[in-house]
């Protein structure tokens, strides 16, 4: 349940340019109820981008585990990509830092956690994170799509410094989202689903909430907000039931 949290938020947050510090609220619900709440502050530049996120367990979520985590990521171009990460899950605690410099393929990750897992991850071997990028880079290329020729097509090579994964997007077209509350975006959004390739850093299958990839159905619709294409709702589709991220709209 927790990965599954954190891929959700991961994958919500994300644009590019002429955002200037704006502060995004997403909500994450599992049907009817309550997971947690994510707030995404977006930075950018033609030389400079950065997103800063943090989630917070509410409601059901935190009758699973009280979990708090913060996600920063720098980029300079032609120089290098920093991500720093924090997070705590009732008394554990981890920290991360990757960079990627810029005429290196390979990025240097600094892992530290206050305890070990009690589950194992399948093994990312030496040379599968030559030439990838950070997760949220490929929220920043949708969003130029989009604005180019409305469409959200892709394949990208990512790393998070513990998981190597292939995600690949293609684009399904607009449709038109209904609220479920009153702050919640409604109006055209353009569809992505979101398929992607386990190459390592994944807990070992075992438990209840172990699911193949096929398993799995991910959603991403970006809508027009004041001129601007933003992530407006994610949906994660697992055999036990749906849980959705919605941005929720200051009117």
């Amino acid at each position: 349940m927790r990965n599954f949290i954190s891929a959700a938020v991961l994958v919500v947050a994300g644009s590019v340019s002429a955002f200037d510090g704006e502060i995004l609220h997403y909500e994450i619900d599992w049907g009817p109820a309550t997971l947690a709440d994510a707030t995404i502050q977006l930075l950018a530049s033609q030389s400079v981008r950065s997103v800063s996120a943090e989630i917070t367990s509410r409601g059901v979520g935190s009758w699973f585990s009280d979990f708090h985590s913060t996600l920063e990521i720098l980029g300079t171009e032609g120089a290098m990509l920093v991500l720093n990460g924090d997070s705590t899950w009732g008394k554990v605690l981890s920290s991360i830092t990757v960079i990627w410099r810029d005429g290196e393929s390979k990025p240097l990750v600094d892992f530290y956690r206050s305890e070990p897992r009690k589950y194992e991850l399948t093994p990312v071997s030496d040379d599968s994170t030559n030439h990838t990028v950070d997760p949220f880079s490929p929220l920043f290329d949708i969003r130029s799509q989009l604005d180019n020729n409305n469409r959200c097509d892709g394949s990208y090579r990512v790393f998070d410094g513990v998981r190597r994964y292939d995600l690949k997007i293609t684009h399904l077209g607009l449709e038109v989202l209904q609220p479920e509350g009153a702050d919640d975006f409604r109006g055209e959004a353009y569809r992505c689903e979101i398929s992607l390739t386990r190459h390592g850093g994944f807990a070992v299958k075992s438990g209840l909430f172990r699911f193949d990839e096929s398993d799995i159905t991910r959603i991403l619709y970006f809508g027009k907000i004041s001129g601007q294409w933003l992530p407006v709702r994610f949906e994660i589709g697992l055999p036990l039931g749906h849980a959705t991220a919605r941005l929720k709209v200051v009117n």
